[in-house]
């Protein structure tokens, strides 16, 4: 990748080709090793924040859904709000005069785009509403986090398993039925870009034949940045916008 040219001295001798490669790699190398160091650091702080407020919180929501279930939604916001937070991940919400106010006696299907774990970070503790959410399988086994969510209300769903998951949208709409909203990623799972993937239409047609249903649509840009699917690494620091846009019928 370099561009050896000799230089010659007065005595006619010439600079060796390692002495100039090691002078011209250092910095950069120097550079790339702290760089490393520096998303480790980042990806390991990021994730003793999230582990410890999901134990401490977590178990503050499973107790207080015995006493009072209203506290434990607001719990599960004050946890994706925390992480955010500790994170110095910063959310813009554009078309905040959407987002219902009073949403007593009338329930939605918010519908997001899915693009990192901290999706769930943010519409929990931005859209300030009352609502369950369908998560796949393998989140409910991880300790702490998934007693505290099914406690909590929301809802595995296996798509290996399509009988289980027939179930779970029929749980879903039971929810519906009793007045409760209902947060779905109707593309089914993170994107790998950050490109809008296919929909996976046959649960969320089965929710939209509810009556009286509105549908909340929301999109997230930026979050992508921060975790991306198949990785571990956090990167805080990071802005990212959600977009709501206005409700309509089913």
């Amino acid at each position: 990748r370099f561009l050896f040219v000799p230089l010659q001295r007065r005595n006619g001798s010439h600079i060796g080709s390692q002495r100039l490669l090691r002078q011209s790699c250092r910095r950069p190398c120097r550079r790339g090793f702290l760089l490393i160091i520096v998303n480790l650091l980042s990806s390991l702080y990021c994730w003793a924040v999230i582990s410890v407020l999901t134990v401490v919180l977590g178990a503050f929501a499973v107790i207080s859904s015995f006493i009072a279930p209203n506290v434990s939604h607001k719990t599960a916001r004050l946890w994706g709000g925390l992480i955010l937070a500790l994170c110095g991940v910063k959310v813009k919400v554009f078309g905040s005069e959407n987002i219902p106010s009073d949403p007593s006696g009338q329930f939605y299907i918010i519908t997001s785009n899915h693009q990192s774990y901290f999706d769930i970070f943010i519409l929990l503790s931005r859209l300030g509403m009352n609502f369950r959410f369908i998560a796949k399988k393998s989140l409910f086994s991880i300790p702490f986090l998934g007693p505290s969510m099914k406690r909590l209300g929301y809802i595995p769903i296996d798509r290996e398993n399509l009988r289980s998951a027939f179930k779970s949208i029929k749980e879903s709409a039971r929810l519906l039925k009793n007045k409760t909203s209902i947060l779905i990623f109707p593309e089914g799972e993170r994107s790998a870009d950050g490109t809008l993937s296919s929909f996976k239409k046959g649960g969320l047609n089965l929710l939209l034949r509810e009556k009286g249903v509105l549908v909340l649509p929301v999109a997230i840009k930026g979050s992508i940045d921060i975790m991306k699917k198949n990785s571990l690494a956090v990167h805080p620091l990071k802005t990212v916008e959600l977009h709501v846009l206005k409700p309509a019928a089913a």
